[in-house]
């Protein structure tokens, strides 16, 4: 029984509020929503649809992940998963405090094996305002969620039985560079992939590698990779696209030093004809930093070089 239906939200750490305003703003094309009087002042919250928020900022160190929000459809949904984690010795944790700071309507805490911050919700609040991003931006979300998040983690066993056995997560396929180095990408609906994890080599766990959002123009991803050249915002990939998921996207570093994966093109996912596969590469083209390296190919040799 899948009883999650997709990444509602992402809530991340950084110290400077004003500057993460303006590149999301004006840089990735998110409507600022500010808070009401007397709420929250430390967070910065950004609407991408009629959501009253789907991404917000906290005030705190820079590159934290501070919670994932995965959506379930009801308030049955919600009792019934928490049963089955709590079957499986996984604590959960009612927030109610926290409901209303995230304006949804239950939120239930919980955590992954490698620590992460999982926060399961239902009832999120729908804004009376129309969505009006700065930049003509129309974000690919609905029920497919916010975009995807990928993930370091400590144990991909325990990642494994975690989120495809116990939340129920379709696996869609898996990465393998250099022969040993293996991401995982996974998803509770038709979008390519949710949550994808890997266990770096000497890398810790529970650390946020970045976080995608999709447009649904082609043309407001490349107005956004200008935008980021002309105001010095760092390119991690320039323009590429991907093979599993098919997305054309570039990925830019926020002020808080969280990757940003801006995309185009995703491939949704029919589980009744899908199958698994396995890709040698995570790019056709491109996604190379902007001095033209091959990124890949010096990972594929580093693990080449430690299996010798």
């Amino acid at each position: 029984m899948r009883e999650i239906t997709a990444l509602g939200y992402v809530v991340v750490s950084g110290s400077d509020l004003d500057a993460w305003s303006t590149f999301g703003q004006h840089g990735l094309g998110l409507q600022l929503n500010s808070p009401a009087d007397g709420e929250d002042p430390d967070t910065v919250y950004f609407r991408v649809d009629d959501r009253s928020w789907r991404f917000a900022v906290e005030r705190g160190a820079d590159g934290g992940l501070v919670a994932l929000g995965f959506e379930v459809a009801s308030d049955a949904d919600l009792t019934r998963l928490c049963a089955r984690l709590a079957a499986a010795g996984v604590a959960t944790t009612e927030a109610p405090a926290l409901a209303g700071k995230r304006r949804v309507g239950r939120l239930v805490q919980a955590t992954d094996p490698s620590g992460v911050h999982l926060e399961f919700f239902c009832g999120a609040a729908i804004d009376r305002a129309a969505f009006v991003s700065p930049t003509g931006a129309r974000f690919v979300t609905g029920a497919q969620g916010v975009g995807h998040a990928v993930m370091s983690v400590a144990d991909l066993a325990a990642s494994h039985f975690f989120y495809q056995e116990l939340l129920g997560f379709r696996l869609s396929d898996v990465i393998v560079l250099g022969g040993a180095f293996e991401i995982y990408f996974t998803s509770p609906n038709r979008r390519h992939h949710s949550l994808a994890y890997v266990a770096p080599p000497g890398a810790p766990g529970g650390r946020l590698e970045h976080v995608m959002l999709e447009v649904d123009d082609l043309d407001v991803v490349g107005r956004a990779l200008d935008y980021c050249l002309d105001n010095k915002v760092a390119i991690r990939s320039m323009l590429g696209k991907h093979t599993n998921d098919h997305m054309v996207s570039f990925y830019c570093i926020s002020p808080s030093g969280l990757a940003i994966e801006y995309g185009w093109g995703g491939r949704e996912i029919d589980e009744e004809s899908h199958q698994v596969n396995r890709y040698d590469a995570s790019s056709y083209w491109g996604h190379r930093p902007p001095d033209g390296r091959s990124v890949e190919q010096e990972i594929r040799e580093m693990l080449g070089a430690g299996r010798e």
